[in-house]
């Protein structure tokens, strides 16, 4: 009962809350920020948590696991549906090998870093070391085009040309950190110090893709013939809920799981405008809901993770700077581009917010709350950082 209770309490609250928030206020830049990425919610969720209210407990949350899997799906689902092969071809192949490369930079600078620095503070296991410092890594490498959107739409095109490459990263650049967070669901439980983790890499990539290319085709059918906005509607909430279902049972990952089936449809699908248009519809109500689940995960109880999470911020910081810099260096077209290109690539998103949520449900261990924690702190350290800086980068862009 306290289950259905707890549901029906942060379905109200979101969406009522979905009313008031996303709109614009005369406030500071760091505050309009803050309020209008919908950030507050964590905070409802860290209120509803065990550590105040305690109406999602670790037993309740525990039983909205389906929700909270059917949350990722859609989020997978909307993430795939980005990558329209047809479109990203009109871009040139310079800004593809940048996003990549920025993220894959990121990722490595701070994986290593998360590597060498958790066994300090915390006791882990070998595997559960790798898995929490992927996670931290891809959660890091993603970005979202949050300050571009607050920005004045006079400013933005004075520099029209700085701003196209900062969307066009921040839209791709989780591709690298989604397919690599994937991997961690294969070998969790494996021995990394052989090389039997490789095999189950490479038998549970073709089992996954066997299975999702089934669903795939099983979609595609019923999507053959036109069907009417209920009927669609009701086929893609279907779509989302079958395919994260099956992920759960494979104990793999709903987000990356939804992820390739959107890519493939959004491909091959003639109807695929108007199944992004059904999913578009409620992304916003869908993230908010993903920023309670997930902050009711959220523990402040030690000041080690505020200095712990300013660290990582600051190990994503420099990769993201570091990044924009070797990426400007790519080719002479590249060149034109402002080599501090990092400043507005520090929103992280909710990709990144996830991929911390997709790991807590699937892949969870003893320390994984104080790690995600000081993630979450990380990802508001950001928030407060970004607007700033990505008003020096254009101001300072020619």
């Amino acid at each position: 009962m306290k289950i259905v209770f707890a549901l029906l309490i942060i379905v109200f609250l979101t969406f009522s809350g979905y009313h008031l928030t996303f709109r614009s206020f005369k406030l500071p830049l760091f505050a309009r920020e803050f309020y209008l990425t919908g950030t507050e919610f964590l905070f409802l969720g860290l209120l509803l948590g065990a550590q105040f209210l305690n109406l999602l407990n670790t037993e309740t949350l525990r039983g909205l696991e389906p929700i909270g899997a059917l949350l990722l799906g859609w989020i997978g689902l909307l993430f795939g549906f980005q990558f329209e092969i047809a479109k990203l071809q009109r871009f040139p192949l310079d800004f593809f090998k940048a996003a990549i490369l920025e993220s894959l930079l990121t990722f490595v600078l701070v994986f290593f870093s998360v590597y060498y620095t958790l066994p300090l503070f915390f006791e882990i296991p070998e595997v559960k070391h790798i898995v929490l410092s992927l996670t931290l890594s891809a959660a890091a490498a993603c970005t979202a085009q949050t300050g571009l959107a607050l920005l004045a739409p006079d400013f933005i095109d004075q520099h029209r040309k700085t701003t196209g490459l900062l969307r066009y990263v921040s839209s791709i650049d989780g591709l690298s950190a989604l397919l690599i967070f994937g991997m961690v669901f294969f070998f969790r439980k494996s021995s990394i110090t052989g090389f039997s983790w490789v095999g189950d890499l490479a038998l549970g990539t073709v089992f996954i893709l066997i299975i999702s290319a089934g669903l795939v085709f099983l979609y595609i059918v019923f999507m053959s013939s036109h069907r009417d906005e209920s009927e669609l509607a009701l086929l893609v909430i279907a779509m989302a809920v079958l395919t994260s279902g099956v992920a759960s049972i494979l104990h793999f990952s709903p987000l990356v799981a939804n992820f390739f089936v959107g890519f493939c449809l959004v491909n091959l699908c003639r109807q695929k405008e108007r199944l992004f248009k059904i999913l578009v519809g409620v992304e916003k109500p869908v993230y908010l809901l993903l920023l309670v689940f997930i902050g009711a995960y959220w523990k402040l109880d030690s000041m080690w993770l505020v200095v712990l999470a300013a660290a990582y911020c600051f190990c994503r910081f420099v990769g993201k700077f570091l990044g924009g810099v070797i990426v400007t260096r790519l080719s002479p077209e590249m060149n034109d581009y402002p080599p501090h290109l990092g400043f507005g690539l520090l929103d992280q998103g909710g990709l990144s917010l996830a991929i911390l949520f997709d790991f807590q449900q699937g892949i969870s261990c003893d320390v994984s709350t104080s790690v995600i924690s000081l993630a979450l702190l990380a990802i508001i350290y950001n928030e407060f950082l970004s607007p700033y800086l990505l008003v020096r980068l254009l101001k300072e862009d020619k």
